[in-house]
């Protein structure tokens, strides 16, 4: 098995107050897919790689019992307490729970960091024969055409830093494997409001900007914010709105 990833386990605030959240519709409409109109369905979820829960508390709303796991203590220690939401510490590819006792999985963000083999196999192993997974990811935000430009601008300034997994993400999980028969599924819009002070916060939450600053001894965000204040369409302490381009891909292991 692959060495363990974690790369948010020493800025597990930071991902709780500044990671962008989803629509609760995705949840909804994720629970929905298995088979259950009321609401908590009587199901077990997990969601896997949980971090401080951004899609797990959303989860608790629509199921009954959600397990949460993460490898970064920290990041489990920073989710929100939920009468049914169960937290742990595991890694992906070994969740601890029983042969096909799941019926919902999610993985928000995290699948390109894991084993994906390994994960697989133990997604086969504990989700029921008519069970769904979804995985998610999202790649760059964009907003107006000027604070995008300077957006991707961090993110070629910081491309050396980055972990070699991060590519899957901009290649929208293309090349993953996902041994699944496919269900199509359109998520909602995933769009977020920010002050300047927010999105500086999310952009330093980035695993390429936190590797460029453990390296060079500085904050390459830093260098950014005199741009960002000049192409802000309004006062900074006003939200304007980030949009962030999504891929989901959504299955089930029966034929």
């Amino acid at each position: 098995m692959r060495s363990e990833q974690s790369h948010f386990a020493t800025i597990a605030g930071q991902y709780a107050a500044f990671r962008p959240s989803y629509d609760p519709k995705l949840l909804r409409d994720l629970v929905a897919l298995t088979g259950h109109q009321t609401l908590p369905a009587p199901i077990i979820a997990l969601d896997v790689a949980a971090g401080s829960g951004q899609a797990t508390m959303h989860l608790a709303e629509y199921a009954q019992t959600v397990f949460a796991s993460d490898l970064a203590p920290n990041q489990i220690a920073s989710m929100p307490h939920h009468p049914r939401i169960h937290r742990y510490v595991a890694r992906a590819e070994t969740s601890g729970l029983p042969d096909h006792s799941v019926d919902l999985i999610t993985v928000a963000q995290a699948m390109h960091w894991f084993d994906v083999d390994a994960f697989h196999r133990e997604v086969h192993r504990i989700l029921k024969p008519n069970g769904i997974i979804a995985v998610w990811t999202y790649a760059l935000l964009s907003g107006t055409p000027a604070l995008t430009d300077i957006i991707n601008q961090i993110y070629l300034h910081t491309t050396p830093w980055w972990p070699a997994d991060r590519v899957h993400v901009d290649n929208h999980y293309a090349n993953l494997a996902f041994p699944y028969r496919r269900i199509d599924f359109t998520p909602p819009p995933m769009i977020m409001q920010y002050t300047l002070e927010q999105l500086l916060g999310y952009l330093r939450t980035w695993s390429g900007v936190q590797r460029y600053q453990k390296d060079q001894g500085h904050d390459p965000v830093a260098l950014f914010v005199d741009a960002f204040t000049a192409a802000w369409p309004h006062a900074p302490t006003n939200p304007t709105p980030f949009t962030f381009d999504v891929t989901i891909l959504v299955g089930t292991p029966r034929a």
